[in-house]
This record gives structure tokens, C-alpha cells and sequence, in this order.
């Protein structure tokens, strides 16, 4: 099996330095607050953040922020009092998600003053359910559950409500953010809209299809890693990881295939320590140069993002093959992870290249607003960023994501198999 434990883009990477901060400090500093205090300071936090997204944001400097917008933010200043700080980072969440893109968001946990609670697993939307595909040491036996309700809502249920909470650039971002941070007690509270002490009851369809009702305690979450990494880690005794989860660590990296193609997996727009992206570009070109293989197999499943002025030199070399190969065959993997400079990566293949892509749709668009420029909520210190830049990679192009020409998704089936069905597919 394959433990995962988050979907964590460089969006989010900003909010594993705070989650060191020690529990015992964050504990005396929320004890020390008054019922009062509280509500006066998540109240100048709503009112920092539409501040800055007045100030800040590509569109909304310019323009009013929506009415939709504005009667949510007074509609959660009220309900200050009977929310949890777990939900008001929640819905904190589903403010941003208003203004409509992928990079303005506020992070639902890892304030300066709390840290937000957890259950002890997590999950992962296959295309035959969510299931359980994390869990904290002790609790391992549940990884291969199909969740079916918590606290008596029903995973479909979650979901759907779940959606208009993410920010997004379009509508299968949820399936990449939403899922794994459903553990958070916050999140909980929010689609289930019920209020909860320290343990939270979930139901279970364990791997011998028996249902099972769990009451699960809450606690500090854990040091996060992204999710190339974690659905990489191995539980005991498991098989070898599939190729597309064999070196998730490394940035870009390459592999011969037995049929004569060339395995191709582009991890993050960003250089390796020691090893640019431009001398991959290099190596690239010269593989491909030399060998002048038939097929191409370009993985970008795991790619969220980096700097979008590095990739270049990968596209040159796949431009110059293809030039001295006409008959080439040049496939691109996207998934759910694939987003941001990942997004404009693709976006130039699409429009450069005979690229032919593959796999399920990625969580952005050709043209997307979208910039990380982070910042901190001043009295909770929740993490958030307001996107100021507008990326135009194909004038006029109004697509809300580029469309698989070879639709695959991964089952659970596949997924707990250490089965790889896009390959599978590619090697027909």
C-alpha cells in the first residue's frame, strides 16, 4: 500500500516552517485570549484580508470586490462567537475561494496562535470513492477504507459542499486540495456543520467490505511533506513502488523504457541542488539527439508549480526531436497536481508542440491569475496570499483547462495495487 499524507503545493509549503512553532507556546498564547479579544481580533483579521485583496489582487484593485463576497465576510464576522478557531480558519478558506482563483487562498491551519486539530488519517479522492490512504502511526490498519459518512453526513454530501470552498482556477482543483485536508477538525466542522469536542465519529468500509464506526481522537497535526513524496512512501512489506512513483525527489529525471521510448518525469519547475533545470535541457537534448526514440512519455502528475522562467530549455529540446523526428510521438501526463508554472509548462507544450495528453485534467487553465504573494494575517497569523500577476500564455484562449485527448484516472484498486494505469494505457 501507499501512504499519503497531503496535497501540498508550493502554495502551501510556507506553512510547514509555522507548524513548528512549539504546542505548549501556541497553548498559552490562545488560553491567554478572552471571548471578547477574539472576536475583535478574527474580526480586524476579515477586515485585513479584504484590505489587501482591495490593494493587492489582479482584478479586484480595480474593480468592487463581488457583493457575494462581501455579505459572506459579514455573515462569518457574526458567527465569530459560535464558530471554533479550527472552522474560523475553515471559513477563512471559503472567503478566499470567492475571489476566484487558485492562488488566493488562506491557509485552513498553522496560525500563530493554534494550530488547528486533527484526526489521525487521511484521504484520497480515487475515481471509485474516497478512501484512506494515511495514517498516523497506531491507526495504519484503516489505510484501503472507503469512507462513507462522518458524523452521519455522507461522503457525497462532503464533497459537494466541500467544492465552493477551494480556491481554484477551475473545478477539479477540489479534488487536489479538498480530500487530504479533510482530517482537520475545522474542515469537519465546516461541511458537516456540526461542532465538535476532541473526538469526531466516522464511518469506515474496511478492505473486507465490512462497515465499521470509529470515534476518533483529535490532536496536533503532523510536519507535512508534498504529495509526490508522500505517495511515494512505502508502508512494510509492500511491492516496489510503479516507475511514476519511483523517484519523486528528484526534479526532473529520465528512463529508457524496453520499447525503445523515453520515460520522461518533470517534478517541479525548479533547479536540483547541483543541477540546473537548464543543464537537464542539455541532457535532454543530447539523449534525444543520439537515440531519436519513437515515443516520449513526459510525466508531469507531480508538478505544482516553481519558476516559470526555468522550463524553457525542456521545451526546446522536446521542439528540436520532434522537428528531427516527424513521426515522434510526444505524450504529457497531467493530473490534479499539475498546477501554476506546471500549468504554463503544459500550456506552451500544447501550443508548441504535436503534444497528445493524457491522464485527467490539471487544476488550472491556459490563462490563469495566479502569484503567490504571501502574507500573514495579523492577529491569528494564519498564512495567506492574494494573487497580483495575470499569466497569458495563448492570447484569447478562454479554456478552462486543457482537455485529455486519453482520459485515465487511478482507481483505488489501481492506486493499492501499485499499479500505474496511464502507463499501462501508453504501452498498449
Amino acid at each position: 500500500m501507499n501512504p499519503f499524507r497531503a496535497p501540498y503545493s508550493r502554495t502551501i509549503r510556507a506553512v510547514l516552517a509555522v507548524m513548528l512553532v512549539s504546542l505548549p507556546s501556541i497553548a498559552a498564547a490562545q488560553s491567554a485570549v478572552s471571548a471578547t479579544d477574539r472576536v475583535a481580533g478574527w474580526r480586524s483579521d476579515i477586515a485585513f484580508w479584504i484590505d489587501q485583496v482591495k490593494k493587492q489582487h489582479y482584478v479586484y484593485k480595480s474593480k468592487p470586490l463581488p457583493p457575494a463576497l462581501l455579505k459572506a465576510a459579514d455573515d462569518l464576522s457574526k458567527n465569530i462567537p459560535r464558530y471554533s478557531d479550527d472552522r474560523m480558519l475553515f471559513e477563512m478558506t471559503r472567503l478566499s475561494a470567492y475571489v476566484g482563483d487558485g492562488h488566493t487562498y488562506v491557509l485552513p491551519l498553522a496560525a500563530q496562535r493554534f494550530m488547528g486539530s486533527v484526526i489521525p488519517i487521511r484521504f484520497y479522492l480515487f475515481s471509485d470513492g474516497m478512501f484512506v490512504i494515511d495514517a498516523k502511526p497506531g491507526y495504519e490498519k484503516w489505510i484501503g477504507s472507503e469512507l462513507v459518512s462522518i458524523a452521519n453526513t455522507p461522503t457525497a454530501r462532503i464533497i459537494e459542499r466541500m467544492k465552493p470552498t477551494i480556491s481554484s482556477d477551475n473545478k477539479f482543483a477540489y479534488k487536489w486540495i479538498g480530500p487530504p485536508f479533510l482530517n482537520l477538525k475545522g474542515i469537519i466542522e465546516g461541511v458537516t456543520e456540526q461542532s465538535f469536542s476532541d473526538s469526531i465519529p466516522v464511518t469506515l468500509r474496511d478492505r473486507n467490505g465490512k462497515t465499521q464506526h470509529v470515534k476518533f481522537v483529535t490532536g496536533p497535526p503532523p510536519r507535512m511533506e508534498g504529495v509526490p513524496k508522500l505517495m511515494a512512501s512505502r508502508l512494510a512489506g509492500a511491492p516496489p513502488a510503479p516507475l511514476w512513483l519511483r523517484d519523486v525527489r528528484r526534479n526532473f529525471w529520465m528512463a529508457p523504457q524496453s520499447d525503445g521510448s523515453l520515460y520522461v518525469q518533470f517534478n517541479q519547475v525548479a533547479n536540483d541542488e547541483g543541477h540546473t533545470l537548464k543543464q537537464a535541457g542539455a541532457e535532454l537534448d543530447s539523449v534525444l539527439s543520439r537515440t531519436r526514440p519513437a515515443k516520449i512519455i513526459l510525466d508531469v502528475r507531480h508538478n505544482n508549480g516553481g519558476n516559470s522562467y526555468l522550463y524553457p530549455p525542456i521545451i526546446d529540446a522536446l521542439s528540436s526531436w520532434e522537428t528531427s523526428v516527424p513521426t515522434g510521438q510526444l505524450y504529457v501526463v497531467t493530473g490534479r497536481n499539475t498546477f501554476s508554472a506546471a500549468q504554463n509548462f503544459i500550456t506552451q507544450l500544447d501550443k508548441r508542440t504535436r503534444a497528445i495528453f493524457v491522464g485527467e485534467p490539471s487544476s488550472s487553465k491556459p490563462n490563469f491569475v495566479g502569484e503567490e504573494n504571501d502574507l500573514q494575517l495579523p492577529w491569528s497569523g494564519a498564512i495567506i496570499s492574494i494573487s497580483n500577476r495575470y499569466h497569458e500564455n495563448i492570447p484569447g484562449d478562454t479554456r478552462p483547462w486543457i482537455e485529455p485527448d486519453i482520459k485515465v484516472e487511478l482507481s483505488s484498486k489501481d492506486y493499492f495495487a501499485n499499479r500505474d494505469p496511464v502507463l499501462e494505457r501508453l504501452s498498449r
